[in-house]
């Protein structure tokens, strides 16, 4: 079998969702591979730069995941849409998501450039809100703290029954936005 970046880096992907970011090493995911650990690294530097590469492509993943289901919405909508998909998106690949988390404090500038690529969506969605434009930076750091650490919190649940928990964000949402309305209009 020929191994790829590619083929690397989705097996490492793989193992995190399916173990745990702890999980994943150079030794596992050779075996996985059937190659021999040394082979890797005609693919890869070392772990950390696959990890961060494991958590790009997670990052632009859930990007596009969040910009498709805020096509068409705007205000509420948008914002309860993403903050959903956002929990999606954990759901499926905790291991991915941990990863990406990882990657805020191990990043490189290409990080941020994608994370920016995440903000700049949210402030777009929060702007279309008509809440004072002073404002949106206030807001955006609200909505941020709510979708990583509510759904990081009930992520437990939402494996074993996702939708109460689907529900319960969308009603935390509403009593955020009513708030933000509130104090931001």
């Amino acid at each position: 079998m020929k191994v790829s970046k590619a083929a690397v880096i989705d097996t490492a992907s793989q193992i995190a969702d399916e173990h745990g970011l702890h999980n994943v090493s150079l030794k596992v995911i050779a075996e996985k591979l059937c190659i021999r650990t040394p082979s890797l690294y005609n693919h890869i530097d070392n772990l950390d730069s696959l990890l961060r590469e494991v958590a790009h492509k997670g990052m632009r993943t859930m990007n596009e995941r969040l910009e498709r289901v805020a096509i068409g919405k705007s205000g509420d909508a948008a914002l309860k849409a993403v903050g959903i998909e956002y929990l999606n998106f954990m759901i499926e690949h905790p291991g991915i998501y941990e990863t990406i988390q990882w990657a805020t404090w191990n990043g490189t500038s290409e990080t941020a450039e994608i994370y920016e690529n995440y903000t700049s969506l949210l402030k777009t969605l929060i702007r279309s809100c008509q809440l004072q434009e002073k404002y949106v930076g206030e807001v955006l750091d609200i909505f941020t703290g709510i979708f990583h650490g509510y759904t990081t919190l009930q992520l437990r649940y939402a494996f074993d029954n996702p939708n109460p928990v689907r529900e319960r964000l969308s009603n935390t949402l509403d009593t955020i936005l009513l708030g933000i309305y509130q104090k931001y209009k």
